[in-house]
């Protein structure tokens, strides 16, 4: 299998064979929903998939990368035209079933890589449900979160906190750079919500202390949250960069992580 990545491209005897190779199964989830005026639907799929692809590329026979889930939770969004909604019981499910069946098939390692802010609490259900009930370990990193911590201090420009929120110079810049043709620059623009205190507030960098998320129309006219303006194509590409050097050495670490026995203690 000279450099074959892409589950949905493998034969059944060859995903045997890449479960054989110990492989991280490495699968993408994002979401459809509105970004602003400036960004596409589909920036949070987008996001995680190209980031988890360049990762999983950059290392070979160590990873494979599922197809995509689109779909997630994001009710407070719905006054926006666009953004696809699906409960969040059901959306546990449905991830945590795909974890299982690449247990079932012998897979130990999964990766969900996460690209948008409001799938955190049920990824981290989704990991935990798949580790708890199979033989399998999974894991949930958001690709924000790998960002490496320099790059933010050097290259951020926008407010802090909530400069970097939604649709954000952060977001904008990484679209920017993996898909400029569907941003429409023109229509960016700031958007804060009216007040900000210690303990409300949202940001990618440092997300607040408090887990709080009521809906967006009542805090943003625009369905931006931060400063896209600030945003770049060259921020983009070495943020970029830098995630996915950071996640190659995740999925490498993950790969080499000792499933110990359990122990029962009664």
């Amino acid at each position: 299998m000279p450099n074959k990545f892409r589950y949905e491209e493998f034969t059944w005897p060859e995903i045997r064979e890449a479960v054989a190779e110990q492989r991280v199964a490495v699968l993408p989830v994002g979401t459809i929903e509105q970004h602003g005026p400036h960004l596409p639907l589909v920036t949070d799929v987008l996001c995680a998939t190209e980031i988890a692809r360049r990762a999983v590329e950059a290392a070979p026979h160590q990873a494979v990368l599922l197809p995509s889930v689109f779909y997630a939770f994001n009710e407070h969004h719905l006054d926006f035209p666009g953004t696809i909604a699906v409960e969040g019981d059901t959306f546990i499910r449905y991830v945590t079933d795909i974890g299982k069946s690449l247990a079932y098939h012998g897979f130990r390692k999964i990766l969900l890589v996460n690209g948008h802010g409001s799938n955190v609490p049920f990824l981290d259900i989704c990991a935990r449900n798949i580790t708890n009930h199979t033989t399998a370990v999974c894991a949930m990193a958001p690709w924000w979160s790998l960002v490496p911590k320099p790059l933010f201090t050097e290259l951020r420009e926008s407010a802090y906190p909530g400069g970097m929120a939604h649709g954000c110079e952060l977001e904008t810049s990484v679209l920017l750079y993996l898909r400029g043709d569907l941003v429409q620059m023109d229509k960016a623009a700031p958007d804060f919500p009216p007040t900000r205190s210690e303990f409300f507030y949202w940001d990618l960098q440092n997300p607040s202390p408090v887990f709080f998320q009521e809906f967006f129309s009542r805090y943003s006219k625009t369905g931006t949250l931060g400063d896209p303006t600030k945003a770049s194509q060259e921020k983009g590409r070495r943020f970029v960069e830098g995630v996915v050097e950071n996640m190659v050495r995740l999925i490498r670490e993950l790969r080499e992580k000792e499933i110990a026995p359990r122990v029962d203690h009664h």
